[in-house]
């Protein structure tokens, strides 16, 4: 007897499986002769987990989600389905019948195209767990020549179909063990990551992510389907092989491949691509169905040796004759002209009755580096490559470069890749590569984390070793690993920062979650960076005792650091807008990050006496609490000389009719900006124009022509534009914010100097009305920009 596989479904059939398994939930309609039994069989229902979806006068539908296990499966279904296989199993119960006639095992998905067979088996865990895939692995031994022999049995032994089984899996942390007994089988494992990167491909790609899909799960395996002889021309360039061919776009699709930049769950040492854009492969796809050709190459690394090549003619170093492609999926790997070659899976042309050909340089297994130097090479003559496509090539480029300082660079990226991609990190998702979004959540940039890990010297530094000849060498830091390996510090320095970032994602997880969102301040790049420098201050104070950090576990160096880091946290977890506000403020210079990273050191020091580095204490030693209340009382007589000074001003040289000072002497957003802020606060008794803040003043003054009033009370710094003459009023209202709320500190003596000078010049010249002279500088000293906002 031969291996038999139960019923399968093609075409329409096809397609109406597809409507009902894409969906996320089961459905039934339930119907009753009156309203009282409706309303019976509805509750019963709804007992069971069901919930009303659509209601009718004699009949509902009732939806309820699908087991996890099932919809696992489902989304297995649908996304072979959306790739373009043409056959596939109708619903679970597919049945394979053993050679011996009597054995029969159920197969959860199974997917056929012209070339290829996949079979899928599914396993899922309610949460995110380590969980033996020992089961699935024996069924698939068990299975695999019943298979192969069914699979023959019902196309043909001729029909050189590709049979490949493998394991999809979801919320599953697959042991080391399985892991490599399923490599060392070539059986797949699909996780949710890769099955979310392919349905996204999808979308992008349409039916032509097939190809991507089986480049990676049937890598350098033979398929015999794909052989493709065309006539080529070959020759060589600085040692490196190349052939020129035409070739249909419809068969370069079948065996090229793109690395994109988008996340996956592998780690792919050789991507470099760019996400392919939908916009710009629609309009290709409209410009080939008008006819359009493209005169240009398509540049592709076919990665193999010993092409077979059989030769014609020869001419020198040239030769011509018949060129035989690789039977391999993903053989070809794409340098340059993704955009112009997918843009045929837009087009409208049906692909068997194609004639269209394009132009393609290919190169015979050119090296990884010398690949992506290409891609390098091409892109940055024609267009800017971006600064965070650049960094992820680094970390990929020059990991075992022989240049330390590119090493230690490639080694910060790929720590930070990783840390967007692993299921542990804090971080999952939240960092923006090529092809993503940005949004309020994923606001991170790999650039900025790389800069922060670098600059602190975290992973590690290069030096050059006394000697006139000595080469320089990568020094472990703190969070770097004592080997020369540059996995072994990928590894240490990424668990080191996912643990020490997941102490703030867990203790302040509310917060965390806002990412750049209004009131969210830790988890955006300028928090992140201020939280590297509170780390390397943490490090060297545990030091401190002859302890190495470098020498520590991971665990055990965040363990150590935990108590410092306590304080900082619960001020985050607690914290108010106007708290968050304050670091966000303060700016997005390297400055501003180590002022927002000393005031956290601050909140440290004042809950943990002990942490006494002489940075903090000289900080502390700075601030003058007695003085900021002295600052706070002057500030509010400030701002009501000001208030009177100006408004007085308004009004005798514009006029109160129908309050023609206000209309004309006020800037329109200010007057707007003070109707909301007395409207909401709702006391009638006070004219609109007492809700203005003392930093409008600034605005006010110079404001159109109102200067030439105003100048010769409020220049105090001489010669310059009128708006710097009067951004005293500014570096005021930034210092009020500091003196009103407690929580921001005291003022620094400095700043307490800065408003008395000013209060002085405020009283004698506005006030009194003492005429400033306008070449004079009375204001000199102005205060740091430290705990200003700025």
């Amino acid at each position: 007897m031969t291996a038999m596989l139960g019923d399968l479904v093609s075409g329409d059939e096809l397609r109406v499986v597809n409507a009902h398994r894409a969906k996320l939930v089961d459905e039934k309609t339930i119907t009753a002769t009156s309203a009282k039994a409706l309303q019976m069989k509805r509750e019963a229902e709804e007992q069971d987990g069901w919930e009303l979806a659509k209601a009718n006068k004699r009949s509902v539908r009732m939806q309820r989600a699908k087991p996890e296990d099932r919809q696992l499966e489902d989304d297995v279904w649908n996304l072979f389905y959306r790739m373009g296989f043409k056959e596939m199993n109708a619903d679970r119960n597919l049945m394979l019948t053993g050679k011996d006639g009597s054995s029969r095992r159920q197969l959860d998905v199974f997917a056929k195209d012209d070339e290829t067979v996949f079979i899928v088996e599914c396993t899922h865990s309610r949460d995110i767990s380590a969980k033996s895939i020992k089961g699935l692995l024996d069924k698939i031994e068990a299975v695999r020549e019943d298979v192969i022999a069914a699979v023959r049995a019902k196309y043909g032994r001729d029909s050189k179909l590709k049979v490949k089984l493998a394991i999809a899996t979801r919320n599953v942390e697959v042991r080391t063990a399985d892991r490599e007994r399923a490599a060392a089988a070539k059986i797949p494992i699909i996780t949710e990551a890769d099955l979310e990167y392919f349905q996204r491909l999808t979308t992008i790609l349409k039916a032509a992510a097939r190809y991507q899909f089986l480049g990676r799960y049937l890598r350098d395996e033979k398929v015999e389907g794909l052989r493709t002889s065309l006539p080529a021309t070959r020759g060589r360039v600085g040692g490196t092989t190349f052939y020129s061919f035409l070739i249909s776009p419809h068969e370069l699709l079948r065996i090229a491949y793109i690395s994109h930049m988008g996340r996956t769950s592998n780690d792919d040492l050789e991507t470099y691509q760019r996400m392919v854009k939908p916009a710009r492969l629609k309009s290709i796809g409209a410009f080939i169905d008008e006819g359009g050709t493209f005169p240009t190459n398509i540049v592709i690394n076919i990665k193999r040796e010993g092409l077979r090549f059989d030769v014609k003619d020869k001419f020198g170093e040239t030769a011509t004759g018949t060129l035989e492609l690789p039977g391999q999926y993903g053989c070809a790997w794409v340098i340059d002209g993704q955009h112009r070659l997918y843009g045929y899976a837009y087009a409208g042309r049906d692909a068997d009755e194609d004639r269209s050909v394009v132009s393609v340089l290919a190169y015979e297994n050119l090296p990884g580096r010398a690949e992506i130097e290409m891609f390098v090479d091409i892109n940055t003559q024609q267009v800017k490559v971006a600064r965070n496509l650049v960094n992820e090539l680094i970390s990929n480029l020059n990991i075992e470069d022989e240049d330390p300082r590119k090493r230690l660079e490639a080694i910060c990226a790929r720590a930070v890749l990783n840390m967007g991609s692993d299921k542990a990190s804090p971080l999952k998702n939240r960092i923006i590569t090529i092809g993503s979004e940005k949004t309020s959540w994923k606001c991170l940039t790999l650039t900025s984390l790389v800069d922060g890990i670098e600059g602190n010297n975290l992973v590690g530094t290069v030096q050059r070793p006394s000697g006139r000849n000595g080469e320089p060498v990568l020094k472990p830091g703190p969070l770097g690993h004592l080997s020369a390996k540059p996995a072994d510090f990928i590894r240490r320095s990424q668990k080191c920062l996912q643990l020490f970032f997941a102490l703030f994602a867990d203790g302040a997880s509310d917060h965390w979650a806002l990412g750049d969102a209004k009131g969210g301040y830790l988890c955006t790049n300028l928090g992140l960076r201020a939280l590297l420098v509170l780390l390397r201050k943490l490090i060297g104070f545990v030091e401190r005792d002859g302890t190495r950090a470098e020498s520590l576990s991971p665990e055990e160096l965040i363990e150590l650091l935990d108590p410092y880091v306590q304080p900082v946290i619960q001020f985050f977890a607690r914290a108010s807008a106007s708290e968050v506000a304050y670091f966000r403020n303060r700016g997005s210079s390297l400055t501003s990050v180590d002022q927002n990273a000393m005031q956290m050191m601050a909140i440290v020091a004042s809950a943990r006496p002990d942490f006494d580095l002489p940075e903090i204490k000289k900080y502390l030693d700075s601030q003058d609490a007695a003085g900021t209340e002295l600052a706070r009382n002057m500030i509010l007589e400030i701002h009501k000389i000001l208030y009177d000074d100006v408004v007085a001003t308004l009004k005798a040289h514009y006029g109160e009719v129908r309050d023609a000072w206000w209309i004309t002497g006020v800037p329109k957003q200010v007057r707007i900006d003070c109707d909301v802020r007395y409207n909401t606060e709702g006391d009638t008794s006070r004219d609109r124009w007492q809700s203005l803040n003392l930093i409008d003043y600034s605005q006010i003054v110079v404001y159109e022509r109102n200067w030439e009033l105003f100048k010769d009370r409020y220049n105090f710094y001489g010669k310059g534009a009128k708006a710097k003459l009067a951004r005293w009023i500014g570096r005021i209202s930034r210092l009020r914010n500091i003196t009103t709320h407690v929580e921001k500190g005291p003022l620094s003596r400095d700043q307490v100097v800065y408003v008395k000078d000013v209060y002085a010049l405020v009283k004698r010249h506005i006030e009194t009305g003492e005429l400033v002279d306008g070449k004079t500088q009375l204001l000199f000293d102005e205060p740091s920009e430290q705990g200003e906002g700025e």
